[in-house]
């Protein structure tokens, strides 16, 4: 065997995902504390084996546990700390009272799933403190190098916060130590678009440059020996990963770094594939589950793809027959294009887009990232000698800095330098992979054998997928996605066609509900296009996740009821949807118009009126004997009015999201079998109201599905079995 560290982890590899496809680690061990969760208030005592990470309006730390309500207990807790002062750090043994609950599972088909992300830290419960009294200090039992590594890393920071503008240090703090707390999210929103979000959250190519810059000092400044200064890069590379907090890329790189410096010690040559495989392997023994770790996937797949794809780009394009500047920019180029040909599909299935600027924007932005790392190394120092140095350092170091921004921002607005596409599947990647490693070596007889047939399968895939669709082709799917206390709801109809009706939003400033919920969900349901996209009134929590729908999809034709909103949200919606070139068209009761065979009637607005919440459409949807009713907002006064029209209905959708109480005549009228309300909370009144019928409720049940053939029908819970509580005052 030539490379066994290979065989054995990928047969380690090929372990884990069987056990995982078993649900063996899916499983909450025995002994864990998170089994002791019940939603109640806990006092936990443990020592916090994290730095506190402030974001937003709250701390978090990870809390080692050793005693719940006075019993001996283990396993790790992640404690989210909302009170304004805390004194607590690193290495401190406290007690925490707080309410001890296990994160929920994702209400929304394809949004991201934060209980598994947590589960794959082996991190099975949460712990949220209200109050600065209900933490106390016991004692303090830090971890000598862990501190020291903490404390280099808050003086790096104070250099960066004393001597750079807010918005340089941030970028900086993120470049050369992972630190995000900082940046903007305009910030962070251009690096991701221009696809270099990896050099802010500290990739291998830091740890690369961070031994070539200490490496060079060793050797051309102090003119040490060559073994003497691979001896110092080791202790140097080791506290690097922990003050960069040892994500796995870092570790990966670290690894992989002290393979090399070992070898050369010993003089022997290393095997890169050998390397990083034993990376991988030492990684995936301390904690398995880090195989389905996004960060964990990329970071290899793009080492790999460098390794596997340079050589022959390089080959085949002969560059070292170029002037030395060509080559080395062309070589920059070529290993930008290998790591995105080995990421592209992760890409597509976590984050739903693929760069197209990645490949000019590395090939700018990576070389600088180099002399900014440089350049953040001289500021600290210079920070610990002062004098003019200082001024000098963080003038140029600035200067550096603020280039790199302003060249990530013109990446970023190209237009179409991202492209966002439906969640591809688990089998498209494979075969992706297999024909992308297999063409180079096409002229073999099995791997030209291979790539046929994977190209065969890869064309069947559509067209498989085509007729699968088109098995249920006289199904209507209505789904109402949970956003909270707002509306947006997706019909797929019998011809194939799709309506959005509203968007939901208001979740906050810093939290965009149609990136990160609607869009996510319409990814996962393969919809590249919106055939018809219906705002029932301007209000924010109807409205604001159109943005994002807008921008993400081809939307052909939006309806309103010609009613406008002078909030920034709105303003910014219409200019997307004029920048867009996307149809509208303002509709009123009385229009009638047909989706193939589903007849959609409009009973409201009759006019405009000062109320928005009246001026909400109200449409009746009909497939032969089943009908729904959709009311957005409408307050009594308009119910009233609707009791004299035909609005009959199998399924109600509860109008003001159940939280004020239908006007009697108006319920009795429709007479519906079934009611569905999009809610935080429904109040208790509206509940006792819809007793009689059969209620569902996104805050219980999550994102529901309702499926029907125009005779049958059937909803589908996203969430079972959870009690519908949580139950507040109504609004009159």
């Amino acid at each position: 065997m030539k490379r066994p560290l290979i065989a054995i982890t990928v047969s380690y590899i090929l372990i884990i995902v069987l056990m995982e496809m078993l649900g063996i680690l899916n499983k909450i061990p025995a002994g864990n504390i998170a089994r002791q969760s019940t939603g109640d208030i806990a006092v936990i005592t443990g020592k916090i084996i994290s730095e506190p990470e402030e974001s937003n309006s709250k701390t978090s730390f990870i809390l080692k546990t050793i005693k719940i309500n006075g019993t001996d207990t283990k396993g790790n807790v992640l404690v989210n700390y909302y009170a304004e002062e805390n004194n607590f750090s690193y290495g401190d043994i406290v007690e925490i009272t707080g309410k001890f609950f296990r994160p929920d599972t994702p209400s929304v088909p394809g949004t991201f799933d934060y209980k598994k992300y947590l589960f794959r830290k082996r991190i099975y419960a949460l712990l949220s403190v209200f109050h600065k009294n209900d933490i106390r200090i016991i004692d303090k039992k830090p971890f000598f190098i862990r501190q020291l590594s903490l404390k280099l890393r808050q003086q790096i920071l104070d250099a960066y916060e004393k001597n750079l503008h807010p918005s340089q240090a941030a970028v900086l703090s993120g470049i050369t130590i992972g630190e995000k707390s900082g940046l903007t999210t305009y910030i962070q929103k251009i690096f991701i678009d221009a696809g270099v979000m990896h050099v802010l959250v500290v990739s291998g190519s830091n740890v690369a440059f961070v031994s070539i810059i200490f490496f060079w000092i060793f050797r051309s400044i102090l003119r040490l020996k060559k073994k003497i200064s691979l001896g110092l890069l080791i202790p140097i590379i080791l506290l690097y990963a922990m003050i960069t907090g040892a994500n796995p890329p870092v570790l990966r790189a670290t690894i992989m770094t002290l393979i090399v410096i070992f070898a050369l010690l010993l003089s022997r040559n290393a095997d890169v594939y050998q390397g990083i495989f034993l990376a991988a392997f030492i990684i995936l023994i301390y904690n398995p589950l880090t195989l389905f770790e996004a960060g964990f996937q990329m970071s290899f797949a793009a080492t790999l793809g460098i390794i596997y794809f340079f050589p022959i780009f390089q080959s085949a394009l002969k560059i070292h027959k170029l002037p030395k500047f060509f080559n080395w920019l062309i070589s920059v180029f070529l290993a930008s294009l290998s790591a995105q040909i080995a990421i592209l599909p992760l890409m597509a299935y976590y984050f739903n887009k693929v760069s197209i600027i990645a490949l000019v924007s590395n090939l700018v932005i990576l070389p600088m990232i180099g002399i900014s790392l440089g350049a953040g190394f001289a500021l600290y120092f210079a920070s610990l000698i002062g004098t003019q140095l200082l001024f000098i350092v963080s003038k140029l170091t600035g200067g550096v800095v603020s280039l790199i921004t302003y060249l990530v921002d013109m990446f970023a607005n190209v237009p179409y330098s991202t492209i966002r596409i439906p969640t591809p599947s688990i089998y498209f990647i494979l075969l992706f992979y297999i024909i992308v490693v297999g063409l180079p070596k096409i002229k073999n007889y099995i791997w030209k054998r291979v790539i046929i047939l994977s190209f065969g399968i890869l064309i069947l895939l559509p067209v498989l997928n085509y007729f699968s669709k088109n098995a249920g082709a006289k199904n209507l799917e209505i789904t109402f996605i949970d956003v909270g206390l707002g509306d947006a709801v997706y019909c797929r109809f019998p011809d194939g066609s799709n309506m959005l009706i509203d968007g939901g939003g208001d979740w906050g400033a810093k939290y965009d509900i149609g990136e990160t919920v609607v869009s996510p969900f319409l990814w996962n349901k393969g919809v590249t296009k919106i055939d018809t996209v219906i705002l029932t009134h301007p209000h924010l929590n109807h409205y604001q996740g159109f943005i994002a729908v807008c921008n993400n999809f081809k939307v052909k034709k939006f309806i309103t009821t010609g009613e406008i909103s002078k909030e920034d949200e709105y303003l910014e919606l219409m200019k997307i949807l004029r920048k867009k070139k996307i149809i509208t068209e303002k509709i009123s009761a009385g229009v009638h118009f047909n989706i193939g065979n589903i007849s959609v009637d409009v009973l409201n607005p009759e006019k405009i009126l000062p109320d928005t919440d009246d001026n909400s459409i109200v449409m009746k949807l009909s497939y032969n004997d089943f009908s729904i009713l959709f009311c957005g907002d409408i307050t009594r006064k308009i119910q009233n009015i609707l009791t004299s029209k035909n609005v009959a209905s199998t399924v109600l959708f509860v109008p003001s999201h159940g939280k004020k109480r239908l006007l009697l005549d108006f319920l009795l009228k429709i007479s519906p079998e079934y009611a569905i309300i999009s809610t935080d909370m429904p109040a208790s009144k509206v509940l006792e109201q819809l007793n009689w019928c059969k209620l569902f409720a996104t805050s219980a049940s999550g994102t529901l599905t309702v499926y029907t053939d125009g005779r049958y029908w059937k909803i589908k819970e996203t969430i079972k079995d959870m009690p519908m509580d949580m139950i507040i005052l109504d609004f009159e």
